[in-house]
C-alpha cells in the first residue's frame, strides 16, 4: 500500500515501473497465477498465455481508463457465481479425466486395432491432424481467457490500477500492469512445464481438480459471507 499513498511519480518509467511493481505484488501467488499453471499442463502453453494476457489486459485498460465505474458494470455477485460454478466444473471435468484418462490409455493400448497401427508406423492425415491441433489451442484460449475473466474481474489487481490511475497517466499505468501481468503469466506457465515433467498427468489432474475445488469453494464462501480473496 506504499505505493499507493506516495507521492505522484514525476517521470514516465517512474509511473510504469510503480504500476508493474504493484501489479507483480498482487499477482505473484494470487490465484490466477496458480490457474495459469495448471491450465498450461497438458494445454498449448501459448494458447494459456495468450488467452490470460489478452484478457486480463483488456481488464487493466478497463480499469485504468474508466474505472471504478467499470467495475460496477456488473453485479459482482453475478461474477462470483459465474466464477463459483466455472471452478466447480472445471474441478469436476479434472477428476472425471484422471479416472477416465488412465481408463481410456489402458484401453488403447490393449485394442489390437490401435496397437498395430503404432507398431507399423502409420501416419495420420496431416490436414486433420493440423486441424485437430488448432480447435486444440482454440479450447485452451477461451478457457483461459474465460477463466481469467471470472477470477479478476474486481480484483484486488484492477482496484490497485484504479488507484494508481487517479494519481498519474492512466497509459502509463496500464502499460505497466500490461507488462506485470506478461511477466506473471510467463512465470505461470514456466511452473505449468517444470510441474509437468516430474509429476505423472493422473497426479496432476487430481491436484489440478483438487485446487479448483478449492477456488469453488472460497468463491462460494465470498457469497455467503461477502469478502475478497
Amino acid at each position: 500500500m506504499v505505493l499507493l499513498e506516495s507521492s505522484v511519480t514525476s517521470t514516465p518509467i517512474e509511473v510504469i515501473a510503480s504500476s508493474f511493481l504493484a501489479i507483480f505484488l498482487a499477482e505473484i501467488g494470487d490465484r490466477t497465477f496458480f490457474v495459469i499453471a495448471v491450465l498450461a499442463i497438458k494445454n498449448s502453453r501459448s494458447a494459456v498465455f495468450l488467452g490470460n494476457w489478452i484478457t486480463i489486459s483488456i481488464l487493466a485498460v478497463i480499469a485504468a481508463f474508466i474505472g471504478a465505474a467499470a467495475m460496477k458494470f456488473i453485479d459482482p455477485l453475478y461474477i462470483q457465481i459465474a466464477s463459483c460454478i466455472m471452478f466447480l466444473v472445471y474441478s469436476l471435468l479434472c477428476f472425471y479425466e484422471a479416472y477416465h484418462g488412465e481408463n481410456e490409455s489402458d484401453s488403447d493400448k490393449n485394442d489390437p486395432l490401435l496397437a498395430g497401427n503404432e507398431s507399423n508406423g502409420e501416419n495420420h492425415d496431416p490436414l486433420l491432424a493440423e486441424n485437430s491441433q488448432r480447435l486444440s489451442w482454440m479450447k485452451a484460449f477461451w478457457k483461459t481467457a474465460i477463466m481469467v475473466f471470472l477470477a479478476e474481474w474486481g480484483d484486488k489487481s484492477n482496484i490497485t490500477i484504479i488507484s494508481l490511475s487517479a494519481l498519474s497517466d492512466p497509459i502509463l499505468v496500464a502499460i505497466g500492469a500490461i507488462l506485470g501481468f506478461a511477466v506473471i503469466g510467463l512465470i505461470g506457465v514456466i511452473v505449468g512445464k517444470l510441474v509437468e515433467k516430474y509429476i505423472n498427468e493422473k497426479a496432476i489432474k487430481i491436484a489440478a481438480g483438487v485446487l479448483f475445488l478449492i477456488f469453488a469453494i472460497f468463491a462460494l464462501l465470498m457469497i455467503i459471507y461477502d469478502f475478497e480473496f
